[in-house]
C-alpha cells in the first residue's frame, strides 16, 4: 500500500478537501484586506473560519480585537470587493494557554 503525503490525503477526502479550501480562501481574503489595517495590527490578526457567509478573524488580544471590530465595515467592504462572499465578520480573541499551577 503506497504511503500518501498529507496533501494527497487531504485531497482524497472530500470533507478535508473542503476544509482546506475554506482555510486557504480565508487566508487569501485576509491578505487582500490587510492593506486596510495599520501595519502593527496586521501582525496580530490571523485568518479564521470562513463558512456560510461568515468570516472570522482571530485577534492576538482583546485590544487588537476591539480595533478590528472598529474596522469591520471597511474590512467587509474590502472583502466583498475582493470577491469574497462575506456577509458577516466575527472577531475572536485567540485563547491563551492555561497558566501552569505553581509547585509548592
Amino acid at each position: 500500500m503506497p504511503v500518501l503525503t498529507l496533501q494527497q490525503a487531504v485531497r482524497a477526502n472530500p470533507v478535508l478537501a473542503d476544509v482546506a479550501e475554506r482555510a486557504w480562501a480565508s487566508r487569501r481574503l485576509l491578505q487582500r484586506v490587510a492593506v486596510h489595517m495599520p501595519p502593527l495590527l496586521r501582525e496580530r490578526v490571523t485568518a479564521g473560519p470562513l463558512e456560510d457567509g461568515t468570516w472570522c478573524l482571530l485577534a492576538a488580544n482583546p485590544s487588537v480585537a476591539a480595533k478590528v471590530r472598529q474596522l469591520a465595515p471597511v474590512l467587509l467592504a474590502a472583502a466583498r470587493s475582493a470577491g469574497g462572499e462575506v456577509q458577516t465578520l466575527q472577531v475572536r480573541v485567540l485563547g491563551r494557554a492555561a497558566p501552569e499551577a505553581s509547585a509548592r
